[in-house]
């Protein structure tokens, strides 16, 4: 994705169904890896794009699925693109309830390294899940990438906000000058979580230590439906049902503005 000849996404985007286990995920995350959620693929069965009046529109059917394992989750998305750029994606789709809740559900983005500033609408200023906001609360924040990290000695899923209604990554024009200032910048009518990191969700679930965490040269930010709970179960109870991301049936939406 390029506005004015400026990189805004420089890797493929990703659907996205697994974290960096939690502490409290030890026992879960045997069951996710059971089901293949660490591995999974996905298998497109159709997929179309037609061009009307300036707005491009491609719908696509697919599945998610680990090699060798039948389907988790069955989707129908439809993209559209207009003139200006601006991306609207919608998703609908539907879950083998034979497999365990999910860890999370969303689109993973890889954007420019510069893009370090964020602004959004939701539960802030620490981090935030559906089950662990009462020491946040409901504003405009405005931070930066590094910021948002949250330095666990043994690195795992961190730093997502809960309840979002939107979320502008951008780079900062005044330390980039003569550089065009970018961002990207995701919004939709029904609230979602994400989080922005320096840290690939791969590093973060390889690495035994904080100090041994290494930069991946981009900003990842995930953009999640819903992200399940982080619960109590290193120490206490398995997450409660009501937590959990467990939908039969879901639909997502997300509008994406380039600015450059």
């Amino acid at each position: 994705l390029e506005r004015h000849g400026e990189a805004l996404v420089t890797a493929p985007v990703e659907w996205n169904v697994y974290r960096a286990p939690t502490d409290n995920d030890r026992n879960i995350v045997n069951v996710w890896k059971e089901a293949g959620y660490d591995r999974s693929v996905v298998k497109v069965y159709g997929c179309e794009a037609k061009l009307r009046q300036g707005i491009v529109t491609i719908t696509c059917d697919f599945s998610i699925a680990a090699v060798f394992i039948q389907p988790f989750l069955r989707l129908h998305a439809v993209w559209t693109v207009n003139g200006d750029g601006e991306i609207r994606v919608t998703v609908d789709g539907k879950r083998d309830t034979a497999f365990p809740f999910l860890p999370r559900f969303g689109l993973k983005f890889c954007i420019p390294e510069k893009q370090q500033e964020v602004a959004y609408f939701g539960y802030g200023p620490h981090e935030s899940y559906c089950d662990k906001h009462q020491a946040s609360y409901m504003d405009v924040f405005h931070t930066t990438v590094p910021e948002l990290h949250r330095d666990y000695v043994r690195p795992q899923e961190n730093g997502s906000h809960y309840d979002c209604d939107y979320v502008t990554l951008s780079s900062n024009a005044g330390h980039l000058l003569p550089e065009r200032k970018t961002s990207l910048t995701a919004v939709s009518g029904q609230t979602f979580s994400f989080n922005a990191s320096v840290y690939t969700e791969e590093e973060l679930t390889n690495k035994a230590h904080n100090y041994e965490l290494e930069e991946c040269g981009s900003t990842v930010l995930c953009l999640d439906y819903r992200q399940n709970g982080i619960g109590s179960n290193s120490c206490g109870p398995q997450l409660i049902e009501k937590y959990r991301l467990d939908e039969t049936e879901f639909h997502f939406e997300l509008r994406l503005k380039p600015e450059a």
